[in-house]
């Protein structure tokens, strides 16, 4: 488009010209001219005849007046012929010969004019002279009277001499004779002729001066000599017309050589562009081919498609490489790469891939950027640099990079070499091969779609089964929660009544050591089905893995190395400190048993930056800063089968007695309730790595722990505690007497709130489960709180699932506590409320209200 842009304004420039020379090197035309000296020998003629007719018409030698109205209609026609042809008007005696045309239609106008004047004039003084010669020589032929006689003779003799010289002494000698002729007295039969006489004679007197002086203009005007010069001026100018014809004839012969010379350009310049078009649909067609073959080919045969593809693009664009280099998303790479290469050519490594991507990424290639593309059409024309010296390793002459997009960021390029002969691409072609690279990435971009989209309904099966597991083991924990509570409570209770050296002592001591170690057991389980990251706070990563790590050397076996690699000390992540511990307790023992006891755990802790989303194999990530803790084992590896199951709860493939099946079922609950995600890489005899990554903090949040007093006794405030389950109601009671308050236990909570209206006053606090039949701890909080909004609420739950807290807040609670309780817990719980430093109302209840069902 833009070279006809160009041709158009050339050519139409040319055809202007060739107008122009066209019509300025046209002869005059042949017939107009004759015309016109026709019309000018028209004047001449008339003009000369006219004259001679006049002089006849003078002398009485014409019978009539036609030849003269004949040359006067002759005159005006050829005045009137020239007027219409104006034959030079063109010519720079244009304005001349029109003034000279002009001057001279005047002058017939004025001639004519005298015309009419002389024919009526001449024609009275010819009839007088006829009457007077007839009447003077009848008059003397029959004169009675001698004198009278004589007087006419002398009169006519007088007449005759004026006649030929109209001279004021001739007219003066006629006048004379006329008065002589009418003085004498009239012979009474010739008295009428002589007045006649006498009257014609004066009329001729008068007349024949002024008809002389008329005859005297027309052979004065000046039409003859007029038209001879306006002759002689256009033949003049014709005569140069007809030299500057020749003149322009020549100029339009050269003209028209140089537009056949220029229409045989345009030939070679269309013959080549149509080869171009021609190639460049060629190279549309095989793009289009290429988008085609991507639609339904199978993921298992994308790379030998992609091969496929660039061996046809190359062949096309006549290169010795064609090849897709793709950035990996940590911003190593290349991490994939698909080629082809004409053969006998070296093989390029991935040390010279990666330089040529990095040198790609990182160049602003000031006079070689086209088409947004980096355009090299001679490596060996670069100034000395980096760039210079990695193509020049490839051993390439010509290159265009295309560098891919996705999603605004630049993840590849698609390279064509030139090797053996230097190339230089056109900007058509180069915007249809950014469309090649484009239908590339996209065909990989599905590709990577098709996987993650697997990947993702895998897991989403395991989230389902894991969510299913974790529901019921949540039931199953309330329960044992409430059995283990009675065990705890009451042997806690037992030990404080016991001498410490007895026997029946460390019997219930032993009884509360497994106890407490069942709770850990449902902890885990409460764990690994509970969500959300309320009520945490900054905790520094390379301190708790430092005490984790101190822990591990006492509790795993002295086979079991342990090394740290501790990239930054400002790796402060969210969270609850104790549990983040056990995930880096869990994972290493994990990979200490995966060992057999024998061999390395690598604990690794740094902060990576994403600039993009990741997908992991058990979590996604999106962009942003992260805390990437990762721990490795030198063990037997994993399968695919058992990858997808790692994280089931009671899962496991250790023998009976060794593993629960909960330590990784508990990592994956914790590392989910603080937002973050797992990736786990594992091969069979290749060990596995075990990756968690948490949202990074700063470190504005951080506080020092500080030892809490002993939580004071109460002073015999009366506790509401309501249970639905008996035994632990009265449990409760036991805690609450012996730590100094008064209870009141129902095993009914529409029995509580009855006593609890009878008497509003009478109580201090609430103290009541969650999970009743009839009513809800909760929905008894709300009524309790009507009757005494100031009245402290406490619930108690074995459930570890999240909900909301609006609802709690509304109801009054102030705290939620974790069965099973101690009586540790419970005194720190009831000071925080009753003592004195107590508020008589919060006015939200605290983070752990999140973890209530």
């Amino acid at each position: 488009m833009r070279t006809v842009g160009r041709i158009l304004p050339v050519f139409a420039g040319l055809l202007i010209v060739l107008t122009y020379l066209l019509v300025r090197g046209a002869t005059p035309d042949a017939a107009l001219h004759e015309r016109t000296l026709a019309a000018l020998q028209a004047l001449i003629l008339n003009d000369a005849a006219l004259h001679r007719d006049v002089l006849r018409a003078r002398a009485g030698l014409l019978r009539n007046y036609d030849p003269l109205v004949q040359s006067v209609a002759g005159l005006r026609a050829a005045v009137n012929d020239l007027a219409a042809v104006r034959a030079i008007a063109s010519d720079e005696a244009s304005e001349e010969i029109g003034d000279r045309l002009a001057g001279l239609a005047a002058a017939v106008a004025e001639q004519e004019d005298l015309v009419e004047r002389f024919k009526s004039d001449n024609a009275l003084l010819q009839n007088s002279l006829s009457y007077f010669i007839h009447a003077s020589h009848e008059f003397g032929r029959r004169a009675e009277d001698a004198s009278a006689a004589q007087a006419v003779g002398a009169l006519a003799n007088g007449m005759l001499r004026f006649t030929s010289d109209p001279s004021a002494e001739a007219a003066a000698e006629v006048t004379v004779g006329l008065d002589h002729l009418a003085s004498l007295p009239p012979a009474p039969t010739s008295a009428t002729d002589t007045r006649a006489l006498v009257a014609h004679g004066r009329l001729i007197v008068s007349a024949q001066p002024a008809v002389d002086g008329v005859v005297r203009r027309l052979l004065a005007a000046p039409v003859g000599p007029r038209a001879r010069l306006l002759q002689d001026l256009y033949l003049d100018s014709h005569g140069r017309a007809v030299a500057r014809a020749g003149i322009y004839r020549v100029l339009l012969y050269a003209a028209a050589v140089v537009l056949a010379g220029y229409l045989g350009y345009l030939f070679l310049r269309l013959r080549a562009n149509a080869r171009s078009l021609e190639a460049r649909l060629h190279l549309e067609s095989l793009i289009a081919e290429i988008s085609t073959r991507f639609i339904n080919l199978p993921r298992d045969r994308l790379g030998e498609g992609m091969s496929q593809g660039l061996a046809a693009l190359a062949g096309h664009a006549a290169v010795d490489r064609a090849y897709i280099l793709l950035r990996g998303s940590d911003g190593v790479g290349p991490v994939s790469d698909y080629r082809w290469q004409r053969g006998g050519l070296p093989a390029a490594d991935a040390a010279s891939d990666r330089d040529l991507l990095e040198m790609a990424f990182g160049w602003s290639p000031a006079g070689y950027e086209r088409q947004a593309c980096i355009h090299v059409p001679g490596v060996t024309e670069l100034p000395a640099g980096a760039e210079k010296a990695v193509l020049s390793r490839r051993g390439i002459r010509s290159w265009l990079c295309i560098p891919l997009w996705r999603a605004g960021r630049r993840v590849g390029l698609l390279g064509l070499d030139a090797v053996r002969d230097a190339k230089s691409w056109p900007d058509d072609d180069i915007a249809l091969l950014r469309t090649a690279g484009e239908i590339f990435l996209n065909a990989l971009e599905r590709a990577r779609t098709d996987s993650e989209r697997d990947a993702l309904e895998v897991r989403l099966r395991q989230a389902q089964r894991i969510e299913a597991i974790g529901t019921l083991a949540g039931g199953i924990a309330h329960n044992f929660n409430n059995i283990l509570g009675a065990i705890l409570g009451y042997s806690e209770m037992a030990l404080g009544r016991l001498p410490k050296d007895s026997g029946a002592w460390r019997q219930i001591q032993e009884v509360r050591k497994a106890g407490r170690r069942a709770k850990d057991l449902v902890d885990q389980i409460l764990t690994f089905g509970r969500h959300g990251g309320h009520g945490h706070v900054p905790v520094q990563m390379p301190a708790l893995v430092t005490e984790a790590v101190s822990l591990l050397r006492v509790s795993l076996p002295a086979t079991v190395e342990i090394g740290t690699w501790i990239q930054t000390d400002a790796a402060v992540v969210p969270g609850d400190a104790a549990q983040l511990q056990q995930v880096i307790m869990n994972l290493c023992t994990n990979a200490a048993q995966a060992m057999d006891g024998r061999g390395t755990v690598d604990i690794a802790l740094n902060v990576i930056e994403l600039d993009a989303p990741r997908m992991l194999s058990h979590g996604n990530l999106a962009a942003g800063c992260y805390v990437r803790l990762a721990v490795a084992d030198s063990g037997h590896g994993m399968d695919a089968r058992t990858l997808e199951r790692i994280f089931e709860p009671f899962f496991t493939t250790k023998p009976p007695g060794v593993g629960t099946g909960l330590g990784l079922a508990s990592v994956h609950g914790i590392v989910a309730d603080h937002g973050g995600a797992l990736n786990v890489r594992s091969r069979p005899g290749a060990g596995s790595t075990f990756e968690v990554y948490l949202a990074a903090t700063d470190a504005a949040g951080l506080v020092e722990e500080r030892p809490q007093a002993p939580a004071p006794i109460g002073r015999g405030e009366t506790v509401l505690l309501v249970d639905d389950d008996r035994p632990l109601m009265l449990l409760g009671e036991e805690m609450l007497a012996a730590l100094g308050y008064e209870p009141a236990g129902f095993d009914s909570s529409p029995q509580a709130l009855a006593a609890f209206r009878a008497d509003p006053a009478r109580f201090d606090l609430v103290l009541a489960d969650q999970v009743m039949p009839e009513m809800t701890g909760s929905e008894l909080a709300a009524a309790v709180h009507a009757l005494r909004p100031d009245l402290p609420i406490i619930l108690v739950t074995g459930y570890g699932t999240p909900v909301a807290t609006d609802g709690l807040r509304a109801a009054g609670v102030r705290e939620v506590l974790r069965k099973p309780l101690s009586s540790a817990e419970l005194a720190g719980t009831l000071a925080r409320h009753l003592g004195p430093g107590a508020r008589p109302a919060a006015p939200s209840p605290p983070a752990r209200l999140s973890h209530v069902r």
